[in-house]
């Protein structure tokens, strides 16, 4: 007889942590999480910062939000320029990104938190270094380029990695080179 109530005790003991463990898990469902989206369609064309006879460095600035409920650690974020040498070997290509407020040039990126329904602005670098040693004649003919935007975030759930691609186009190079 107290063994059959010992084992109807553990039953419901059992069943009531059930429903606590669902009842948390809907509570964090509903909760959500983080939604930083890198908004690629607002981006800024690319614009010369710097040049000289061998070298130009250009510069985009590209908008992005937390469209999530909670709040999201952007904790590392780097470009990676697809232009094989083999399609163009004119230039040597370096690129890094920054944050457009709290610039840096170590090509380090500096981990922030984003509130919901914020965000910022990145500031992608690209440096092309001519070796022919004329930037101008290095340029002719320059493709198109895509570029890979890696970005880790973390919000309430485990870290997730995703990728943007932007392209810097052989129009918009031709245009931030005649100003």
């Amino acid at each position: 007889m107290y063994i059959y109530t010992l084992l109807d005790t553990l039953v419901w003991i059992a069943c009531i942590i059930a429903i606590i463990y669902i009842a948390y898990r809907v509570f964090a469902w509903r909760q959500g999480n983080e939604g930083i989206t890198i908004l690629v369609k607002r981006r800024t064309p690319f614009v010369v910062e710097d040049i000289s006879f061998d070298q130009v460095v250009l510069t985009t600035d590209i908008p992005f939000v937390n469209k999530g409920k909670q709040y999201g650690t952007i904790m590392d974020m780097f470009p990676r320029h697809l232009l094989p040498q083999e399609q163009f070997d004119n230039v040597q290509i370096h690129s890094w990104l920054t944050d457009a407020n709290k610039e840096r040039h170590d090509g380090y990126w500096e981990a922030l938190v984003y509130k919901q329904r914020k965000g910022g602005t990145i500031r992608l670098r690209v440096i092309l270094t001519g070796k022919n040693g004329n930037i101008r004649k290095d340029v002719v003919g320059f493709p198109n380029m895509p570029i890979d935007i890696y970005h880790q975030v973390v919000g309430r759930e485990e870290y997730r990695i995703s990728k943007t691609r932007i392209t810097l186009t052989a129009e918009e190079l031709e245009v931030a080179m005649r100003k």
